[in-house]
């Protein structure tokens, strides 16, 4: 059974509509990119999805799709900075 989250990500792609995706890339570093969703596919270590730009994302490195948030990082929706 697929999560709302999950859910989300497999309708986007279906519909194959340009989403704004925010995700920890392997450096754990916060990115977001305008993409489509190209693929969605199981590696070893989980879901993977493969977007248009080029980046392949493990699905639990995904913060959010379009606004809707991961239950994962729900804690921490606010990433702008004060600085």
């Amino acid at each position: 059974m697929l999560t709302p989250f999950e859910a989300n990500i497999h309708e986007t792609f279906s519909k194959k509509q340009y989403s704004k995706i925010s995700f920890f890339n392997e450096y754990n570093e916060f990115h977001t990119e305008d993409a489509l969703i190209k693929s969605i596919f199981n590696t070893d270590s989980g879901v993977s999805i493969e977007l248009s730009a080029g980046q392949v994302i493990p699905l639990n490195k995904v913060i959010s799709i379009n606004g809707q948030y991961s239950d994962s990082y729900k804690h921490i929706q606010d990433f702008t900075c004060d600085c």
